[in-house]
């Protein structure tokens, strides 16, 4: 028995046990401590998502007059929607599309959502949302350390920003793209692009040269880095401004005309082009001018159709006086060209048009019915191509435009030196067009944008 009591054998197996014992609650209790960590960065998610989300419908009320015509739902919802989404919503207030909310918790845990509307935050006064987020659950082994439940929470705010000047170029659905050597001149105003690719903005070749306001987009931006990283990327889409008229448009011509359409017009007649008038509601159609012709076109609103085709030396001009014809007008005159759907323009022949939008919306006897509406829409357009048919500015086409041109469906390539900058000065020309390019050694000259009437676009950021 003395022998037994004396033998040591075990006794650091039981040491070691005994020794075990706070190492492995140290243990446990890191583990809780690490779900706690985990839990923060999913309520981190969510509250960023949340007050993105809410700060995007918060930009489209202010750009709209405080209505957000494509959303319904308010702010709080869609911080709180995203929220959801993230697997955090407030009790009984679970059913969002794409929530991930628990739909039961264990006793005493719970979770909360709260967003809000702020004027200022850290003393900056602007246009915030703020969302914060927490789940509040029951410790376990952190009892041991006087904790009875733990609360787990996150903050984040978004701010609407206004880009620091309007875009008046804007690609609604394609890139805008920079080739060769284009040069830039639009400091009052910028450029964006509604693509949501990573090469929504991009740039070939390492010729531009570029002074301009902004350039941002909803997608990315490849090429110089030099321009990218100046570009705000990721951003808000930019509102369309001339949007109603295609739903105007629609109604005069239908939802799916015939190509090339006429929209219900007459065939204007004559050599000539002939403008629109309440008593010839007509359209040209299929129009040609052939030889060493000038066509000089009296103020008004001209509907094309088919194919406008130019050949030898003729030319197409809105200026006034004698010399209009050999390139020196005694005024700009006061010409809108609108193209039907499939209606395109052929001066490979060696034609040139030259127009000049004018300073003031056209009487309701310049437009069918449909579109006086939206007459002031006019104002300032030079051309309205309704047309999906790729269409190319300056350089080899010819075709010179002093006004707003908006193409919501063509693909527009500027080359040569073309201007849109109102000779008035007082405003400046706008760009809309599906895709935009800027290629070989273009000029684009928009440098009149000071007092613009462009609206201006929103962007959205986290600042916490």
């Amino acid at each position: 028995m003395l022998d037994l009591l004396r033998c040591s054998r075990g006794s650091a197996a039981f040491a070691t046990v005994i020794a075990l014992v706070p190492l492995i609650g140290a243990l446990a209790l890191g583990g809780e401590a690490g779900s706690w960590y985990v839990t923060k960065q999913h309520a981190q998610n969510a509250a960023d998502a949340a007050a993105y989300s809410g700060a995007l419908r918060l930009a489209c009320s202010l750009a709209n007059g405080g209505t957000c015509p494509v959303d319904v739902q308010t702010v709080p919802y869609r911080g709180k929607e995203f929220a959801a989404q993230n697997g955090f919503c407030n009790a009984g207030d679970t059913s969002y599309p794409g929530g991930d909310c628990p739909t039961s918790f264990p006793k005493g845990a719970s979770q909360s959502v709260a967003i809000a509307t702020l004027t200022t935050w850290n003393g900056t006064s602007g246009n915030f949302v703020q969302a914060t987020v927490q789940q509040t659950q029951p410790a376990y082994l952190a009892v041991l350390l006087g904790l009875t439940t733990v609360n787990i929470g996150a903050t984040a705010v978004a701010e609407v920003n206004a880009l620091p000047t309007p875009p008046c170029t804007l690609a609604l659905t394609g890139s805008v793209s920079f080739q060769g050597s284009p040069n830039i001149n639009a400091p009052g105003c910028g450029m964006a692009s509604n693509d949501t690719a990573n090469n929504a903005i991009d740039f070939t070749g390492g010729g531009t040269t570029m002074n301009l306001g902004s350039l941002s987009t909803a997608g990315g931006c490849t090429g110089s880095t030099t321009f990218c990283g100046r570009t705000l990327t990721y951003r808000a889409p930019v509102t369309d401004p001339f949007s109603a008229l295609d739903g105007a448009l629609t109604t005069l011509c239908g939802a799916n005309p015939t190509l090339p359409a006429t929209c219900g017009l007459s065939n204007c007649p004559g050599s000539s082009l002939v403008p629109y008038t309440a008593t010839r509601q007509c359209t040209n159609n299929n129009f040609k001018i052939t030889g060493n012709k000038c066509d000089q076109l009296a103020a008004g609103v001209y509907f094309i159709s088919g194919t406008l085709t130019m050949t030898g030396t003729t030319v197409i001009t809105s200026g006034t006086g004698s010399g209009a014809c050999t390139g020196t007008p005694s005024g700009p005159g006061a010409v809108t060209f609108v193209l039907l759907p499939g209606a395109s323009i052929d001066t490979k022949g060696g034609g040139t048009i030259t127009l000049t939008g004018p300073t003031s919306a056209p009487s309701s006897s310049s437009l069918p019915a449909s579109l006086q509406a939206d007459a002031g829409l006019f104002q300032y357009m030079a051309i309205y191509d309704a047309s999906a048919t790729a269409v190319q500015f300056g350089g080899t086409s010819n075709i010179n435009v002093t006004g707003n041109i908006y193409a919501p469906t063509a693909a527009v390539t500027f080359q040569g030196n073309p201007t849109i900058s109102l000779a008035n000065g007082k405003s400046c020309g706008e760009l809309i067009a599906a895709s935009i390019k800027f290629a070989g050694n273009a000029t684009f000259d928009d440098s009149g944008c000071p007092a613009a009437t462009v609206p201006t676009s929103q962007y959205v950021s986290l600042v916490q």
